[in-house]
């Protein structure tokens, strides 16, 4: 029996040693590092669902919000992202059991007549390819863990990344309603005065009509314009994660200054190959099916079972040994699990090499739209905006000299106005365009993003391969 206990005490020994290495927090210092080498935001991981935003929150939003200051908003209170770090600890989870060994089997076995005592048997057994694949499950848990820390950073940057798309919306919609009211303002002022000078008999019934249809459309304009912002400023509320709708917070008038230079390609492309998410997963998706691969070639031997037994005949003898079950590989000889391993991890290498391939397009497409949308702000801001302005003086220097209508004038207060709504358009397209960028450089572009090959799944699914299964 002192060997028995010797067994015991070595399987225990094992199984508590082997979880003592994962991680107390679940991972969230792993995301928080990954965050913080991205310019993101502190993390805070809640063990309990809030019901009430965060006491932090009312003191952020005093004065103008700004983007950073609505992504530092959503770290802390937006419900989604908590959902996101609770996977945290699912994949926590997984690394524990693929660190652990399956429990022993204690069977026993009584016989009957007792003659001249009674027959029995205790039989204490171990899975023998469960403890031989310890150090290789426990390789390849730990390998996907640090997978799903990796995909969950991912979505962490993607929430912050749309959060600032939600921002620039909300700002540009604001800006719209403002400058509509100018163009509204406008046509109503022509609108009185055509009926003025209708009723004097000075301008006909089809100009009468034109500029009260402008008008009419003006009108129409502003009240959707106004239903945007709305729209977009519930959008906004929802990335924050912003329970209490009421809660008072404005933004600026007007959009941050361009950036004062832009990244080449070159530079562009040193950063993304050191911070492409999407590289890295795929880099460790490549190295979770190499790993599968030895686990997998032992399918063909199933449950490998030693144990030890003690034992009483009928006559009083008592003996105690060793045991093995080998099951013989004659129907299943774990050609189906090596050739699924062997597949899996040539298709992780593939996607690698496709990701690779594509990483410089991407970056080039990106790069190229923020150039091209900086051109164009700096294109309304450098030449057709002042122009409009002087249009503007310029007609009404000829109203005060009479040599233009009151009408001219009022068109190009209009014209001006959409000018600068078309630049507010521009901002917004330059901005998005910047957030776009930053999700290729760090491998979060909609147009990339892929299902990796294991899930947090993968461990327990490799401990099912004995067999074939």
């Amino acid at each position: 029996m002192n060997r028995l206990t010797t067994i015991l005490l070595s399987l225990s020994v094992a199984s508590l040693s082997s979880c003592a290495s994962v991680s107390r927090d679940a991972g969230v210092a792993d995301v928080q590092q990954a965050l913080s080498s991205r310019g993101g935001s502190n993390l805070q991981w809640s063990a309990q669902p809030a019901t009430v935003d965060d006491e932090r929150v009312a003191g952020m939003l005093q004065g103008e919000l700004t983007a950073d200051q609505a992504v530092a908003i959503a770290t802390v209170n937006s419900p989604r992202l908590q959902v996101t770090l609770a996977e945290l600890g699912i994949a926590r989870a997984e690394l524990m059991q693929a660190s652990t060994i399956a429990n022993p089997l204690f069977g026993a076995e009584f016989r009957f007549p007792a003659d001249p005592f009674y027959a029995y048997e205790f039989r204490l057994a171990q899975s023998l390819i469960d403890l031989i694949q310890l150090p290789r499950r426990r390789a390849l848990g730990r390998a996907v863990f640090d997978a799903a820390t990796m995909r969950i950073s991912a979505e962490v940057l993607l929430l912050a990344s749309d959060v600032r798309s939600s921002y620039y919306d909300t700002l540009a919609a604001t800006q719209h309603v403002a400058a509509t009211r100018v163009i509204l303002e406008s046509a109503k002022a022509a609108a009185d005065l055509a009926m003025k000078q209708h009723s004097a008999g000075n301008i006909t019934d089809l100009d009468l009509e034109n500029e009260q249809a402008m008008y009419e459309q003006a009108k129409l304009d502003l009240a959707r314009a106004e239903q945007q912002l709305l729209l977009d400023r519930e959008g906004l509320i929802r990335s924050m994660g912003l329970r209490n709708g009421a809660a008072g917070w404005r933004l600026p008038d007007r959009f941050p200054q361009l950036a004062s230079s832009e990244m080449d390609q070159q530079q562009l492309e040193q950063l993304a190959s050191a911070q492409r998410l999407d590289l890295s997963i795929a880099r460790r998706e490549v190295e979770i099916a190499q790993r599968q691969v030895p686990l997998a070639r032992l399918a063909a031997l199933g449950e490998v079972q030693g144990d030890i037994h003690y034992q009483r005949d009928a006559n009083g003898a008592r003996t105690v040994g060793p045991g093995i079950d080998v099951p013989i590989p004659i129907f299943n000889n774990g050609q189906a699990a090596r050739s699924r391993a062997e597949a899996q991890f040539l298709r992780s290498r593939h996607l690698l090499n496709a990701l690779l391939a594509e990483s410089s397009s991407q970056i080039r497409s990106a790069r190229a739209t923020v150039a091209e949308a900086r051109a164009r702000v700096e294109y309304y801001r450098d030449i057709l905006l002042p122009r409009r302005q002087r249009i503007v003086d310029l007609t009404k220097l000829e109203h005060n000299a009479m040599l233009a209508g009151t009408f001219q004038l009022l068109q190009a207060k209009q014209n001006e106005a959409q000018a600068q709504r078309n630049y507010i358009d521009a901002q917004r397209d330059y901005w998005s365009a910047r957030a776009n960028l930053d999700r290729a450089v760090n491998g979060l572009a909609t147009d990339t993003s892929f299902t990796p090959a294991t899930d947090q799944g993968t461990v327990r699914r490799t401990r099912a391969t004995r067999g074939g299964k």
